[in-house]
């Protein structure tokens, strides 16, 4: 014989209930990914970054101010913005594994940053496995959106709030034809380039255009990320009589070489060199920096936008130098992640469908993306122009002709 139990659940009072009722409603909403970001005390972004490097340093700065900013405006949806921060060392390994942790442990709703191409990678193999949505702010490889081309459904989560291998090779190339051949009549250029993935892929495009303007590439050496004299390779170059070199430099601190070619008296030097664009580089290149110019990526005080040079002055007040090709990038980037959770959430593919609608002007672009996730590039939306340094340790504006400040001068030496 059984025996039944009948269990009395005496109902709770009214406020009680009510308040129960409230926030079982929040927590199914939030476990179905309507309320997810809301339903909690602060909303978590990762920055993957490579500590104690120039563009490393520029995108933690300024990752912090973006925060900052974005809190005392009231955060994301009442929500305090908190960010996990990782280092990557500059290795795709750490990279890697930096993402795994902000996904996994930290349950961050998106990652921000990395520094570095190889990183990128190796961060985007990770994000097929755990779809937390993936921003690059330093990474100009085409083979980023290439995936997203060649498989939207797997890699519809990546970004690129950065510029590009391809746009960067038309901006050296623009600069090297209409400027120094036309109005200069240089035909003889030169090549020192890092052995790295961003840089190879530009290369191909960059030569191209040049040999097909009618400048004849004299010398074209490579060097590896480790390399510290790079007196015997500028040399090899000087022997090939360049009336230019063209530098392409990331991982590596530039400020070695182009000190060492201030020493050489080399011939005019213009390229990408990451860590030239800050301030500190006039100072670690003990003043031999004097006329070499530099893509300029919003790391210089000139109106992108109506946002540029306010941001620019707060950025030099605080951190005491300029920002980094990295620092723009990565602060208009938390502030378009800000915008797509706020308007769709922070499911993975809602807040895709909400960064892809984007249409953003921030500190140095207006932002909105291609079906491969690049941003939009052109008049409207995003420039490259080229900056110089001068004899006072500041920089000046040389191309393109719409924006120059300064005509480009020869180095001391060759005046």
């Amino acid at each position: 014989m059984s025996t039944t139990k009948t269990l009395v659940i005496q109902a709770p009072p009214l406020d009680a209930r009510r308040r129960w009722l409230r926030a079982w409603t929040v927590a199914a909403l939030a476990g179905g990914g309507l309320l997810p970001v809301f339903a909690q005390n602060s909303v978590k972004i990762g920055v993957i970054a490579p500590f104690n490097t120039p563009p490393g340093d520029g995108l933690l700065n300024a990752a912090r101010m973006a925060a900052e900013d974005i809190n005392a405006a009231g955060g994301i949806g009442g929500r305090k913005l908190e960010l996990m921060i990782a280092n990557d060392e500059y290795k795709p390994d750490g990279a890697a594994n930096a993402y795994k942790k902000l996904a996994l442990s930290d349950k961050v709703v998106a990652v921000v940053g990395t520094a570095s191409s190889g990183a990128a990678l190796a961060v985007i193999d990770q994000m097929l496995r755990y779809r937390v949505p993936f921003v690059s702010t330093g990474a100009a490889t085409l083979q980023l959106s290439e995936r997203v081309s060649q498989d939207y459904g797997r890699h519809k989560y990546w970004f690129r709030v950065m510029h590009t291998t391809q746009e960067m090779a038309g901006a050296l190339s623009d600069f090297a034809v209409r400027c120094l051949l036309k109005e200069k009549g240089y035909r003889r250029a030169a090549i020192l380039a890092e052995n790295a993935v961003w840089a190879k892929g530009l290369l191909p495009a960059l030569k191209q255009n040049l040999e097909q303007a009618g400048v004849q590439i004299v010398a074209d050496e490579g060097f590896d990320v480790d390399t510290k004299d790079f007196k015997p390779l500028l040399s090899k170059i000087m022997r090939t009589d360049p009336q230019y070199i063209i530098d392409l430099s990331s991982h590596v601190d530039g400020a070695i070489y182009v000190k060492q070619w201030g020493e050489l008296q080399g011939p005019p030097m213009f390229g990408v060199n990451a860590s030239g664009a800050s301030t500190r580089f006039w100072k670690d290149t003990e003043g031999r920096a004097v006329s070499h110019m530099n893509l300029m990526t919003g790391s210089q005080r000139v109106a992108l936008t109506p946002k540029t040079i306010p941001w620019y002055d707060r950025y030099v007040t605080r951190y005491k130098v300029s920002p980094d090709y990295t620092s723009g990038y990565t602060y208009d980037a938390l502030f378009l992640l800000k915008q797509a959770i706020e308007k769709g959430g922070s499911e993975p593919d809602k807040l895709v469908a909400a960064m892809e609608a984007s249409d953003h002007v921030g500190v140095v672009a207006r932002w909105a993306f291609e079906k491969n996730h690049n941003a939009r590039f052109g008049p409207g939306f995003r420039a490259i122009g080229v900056n110089q340094w001068r004899p006072d340790g500041e920089r000046s504006v040389v191309w393109p002709p719409e924006v120059r400040t300064e005509p480009l001068a020869l180095p001391p030496w060759k005046q």
